[in-house]
């Protein structure tokens, strides 16, 4: 418990000095105080303990990009949010959603978002390319589907699929990985200490108001034929992901 109380005064003062907002700030360092006195927790030592962790593992900087999904009112853009949110989230970036799905922001390393854009991209090809090749062979029509309920169930089920294989291939490299030294961390740890300092930067950087509805906003139909579709689609997807351990991701 006192490692825990630690570590949420180093955060609210990391969040304190990373706002421009002076408000924000005063809000963030009465709290880190309140909490220092109530727990007897040196303010000093929370400040070192958290930049410390910030800067354990790599020197590589933190940093916020912009992705355009589609242009306003394209079709399918919801879904393409959702894959690169699903995709984000087996790689340590966080995501906030333009209100009209029109872009994201990811907050991470660079080289994570590197890696996270040209797998988004890849995989939205592959989605609606796969989906409307299935179209062009009149599935949507024998299955008596409108052609958007088809293309948007289809997606579903792709993203899906997509989300289920990526999930189990980061666990299965985290497994994977060498025992260490004794003394040095755990894979799990490395992550966990890494997705630490991501939503520490997140939430000092994220501009971010209200919530995103998700890819099923505003929809009343749907086909599970074509859902099926796509899940199978979505197995057969080429992730093209190097292994976690080769991008370093797993060594501190």
């Amino acid at each position: 418990m006192s490692d825990r109380l630690v570590d949420r005064v180093g955060k609210l003062l990391a969040q304190a000095e990373g706002t421009d907002n002076e408000h924000e700030a005063a809000a963030f360092v009465e709290r880190a105080q309140q909490l220092a006195t109530e727990h007897a927790v040196d303010l000093e030592l929370a400040r070192a303990r958290q930049r410390e962790r910030q800067q354990r593992g790599t020197a590589e900087p933190l940093v916020q990009e912009q992705l355009q999904v589609g242009e306003k009112g394209r079709r399918g853009n919801r879904h393409r949010v959702l894959l690169y949110v699903v995709v984000a989230g087996v790689n340590d970036v966080m995501v906030n959603v333009a209100q009209d799905s029109t872009y994201v922001l990811g907050f991470g390393h660079r080289t994570d978002l590197e890696v996270v854009e040209r797998l988004w991209t890849s995989l939205a090809v592959q989605m609606t390319t796969t989906a409307q090749r299935r179209m062009d062979r009149g599935e949507h029509r024998a299955a008596q589907v409108a052609g958007q309920t088809w293309r948007l169930s289809f997606y579903d089920g792709f993203v899906e699929a997509v989300g289920e294989r990526l999930r189990a291939a980061r666990e299965r490299a985290v497994a994977e990985v060498a025992p260490q030294p004794s003394g040095s961390p755990s894979a799990e740890l490395v992550l966990r200490d890494k997705a630490e300092r991501v939503k520490t930067f997140y939430e000092g950087a994220s501009q971010a108001r209200g919530s995103w509805r998700g890819a099923a906003s505003g929809r009343s139909a749907s086909s599970r034929t074509a859902r099926d579709a796509g899940r199978t689609e979505g197995q057969r997807a080429d992730l093209g992901q190097p292994r976690l351990r080769s991008r370093g991701r797993l060594t501190g």
